[in-house]
């Protein structure tokens, strides 16, 4: 069972609180609620309110959304770090997914009542809060007038290349393989908004160019240099 040290010191490279000081995640980690999954265990059901924050700390979710006729599409699939239902939360928006439990997971909560009574007594928390999302939106805007004029190729290195940088960043503290970008080629396909099989298509081309190498689950990345050929505008930030 996780305590609130090693909460507190998880927190420090979830996206959301990556501008918080280190004695505003501590107040947050004293809000965690630690919650075990069983295999096969729902987390919420698409369609339901969402009332808390929640990050997987150990084990794998995955997300599936349902059509009208009753017909099952998984859409990706979450490991450690990977957080969700803070904009659902906020907003009072109803979650457009189910998520349930690949294996027995470990998945830390904060439920809605307690982030909002942190939120409206710490202005200084709930500013650095606006602040990550605000770029959110800003980064989400960039990707989509991206995605209008950029071939997958390039889109696909793009994000290759963010994640490859920002595994850099964590790797002097979490002893990470910088190199090693752990998403499938589904989770990848989500993300840039295409098909599972092009996905692997661009995937076979980079591997043929030995820019990559392809793994369980995961790319691992061996020219920094031949993915950046793809980019015209790169920058690493």
């Amino acid at each position: 069972m996780a305590n609130t040290t090693e909460i507190e010191v998880f927190l420090r490279d979830i996206w959301a609180f990556k501008l918080l000081e280190p004695e505003q995640l501590r107040s947050l980690a004293h809000l965690v609620i630690v919650r075990k999954l069983a295999a096969g265990e729902m987390l919420w059901l698409q369609g339901q309110n969402v009332s808390h924050f929640s990050i997987v700390f150990n084990g794998r979710l995955r997300t599936v959304r349902s059509s009208s006729s009753g017909a099952e599409k998984k859409l990706s699939t979450l490991g450690r770090g990977r957080h969700f239902g803070l904009a659902e939360m906020i907003t009072n928006v109803r979650s457009t997914v189910t998520l349930v439990a690949d294996m027995p997971s470990t998945i830390l909560v904060i439920d809605r009542k307690s982030l909002r009574n942190k939120l409206l007594s710490d202005a200084e928390i709930c500013y650095r809060l606006m602040q990550t999302m605000a770029r959110a939106i800003f980064d989400l805007t960039q990707e989509l007038e991206r995605a209008s004029f950029e071939n997958v190729h390039t889109r696909l290195a793009r994000l290759l290349l963010k994640k490859y940088y920002h595994n850099s960043s964590a790797q002097s503290r979490l002893g990470t393989d910088k190199c090693k970008i752990s998403l499938t080629h589904e989770e990848l396909a989500v993300l840039l908004g295409v098909s599972r099989e092009t996905v692997s298509r661009v995937i076979s081309d980079f591997r043929r160019h030995k820019l990559i190498k392809t793994a369980y689950r995961s790319v691992i990345i061996i020219n920094t240099d031949g993915l950046k050929r793809y980019i015209e505008d790169y920058d690493e930030e």
